[in-house]
């Protein structure tokens, strides 16, 4: 027998029959504290080290952003980047799109994020049902 989704009775794709394959026979397997030993076993030190090295590097990148004069070179990037921002905006010619065309292209763009938001509310309802 097919299984079904339960919201518009339509079969169940290949990945919502495995899902649900795994969720029906999921089984714990009890290890009597073996992991929790394991991870106290491990050496302590790999994680100091870790951590010396991180800091390390933080304070040589730090450094060498502050001596290759790192907030003067982000402030020209951002002024030449709003630069030529204000400059596209300016070589745009609006002479021949009229009030209308706007208005329908708005309307358009706003019909297509609805559509997309809708599509992507039915697919997570789709799965959320297909696991009960």
């Amino acid at each position: 027998m097919e299984k079904k989704n339960i919201i518009n009775n339509q079969p169940l794709s290949d990945d919502e029959l495995v899902a649900m394959f795994f969720e029906e026979n999921r089984q714990e397997i009890e290890d009597n504290g073996f992991s929790h030993h394991v991870m106290k076993q491990l050496p302590s030190q790999s994680i100091w080290l870790r951590r010396a090295w991180t800091l390390v590097c933080w304070v040589v990148g730090i450094a060498f952003f502050f001596f290759a004069d790192g907030i003067g070179l982000l402030k020209r990037v951002l002024f030449n980047a709003t630069g030529n921002f204000i400059g596209f905006l300016s070589s745009i010619d609006f002479q021949g799109i009229s009030p209308l065309m706007i208005i329908v292209a708005i309307g358009l763009l706003m019909l297509i994020v609805a559509w997309n938001i809708a599509e992507n509310f039915e697919q997570r309802d789709r799965l959320f049902y297909s696991k009960k």
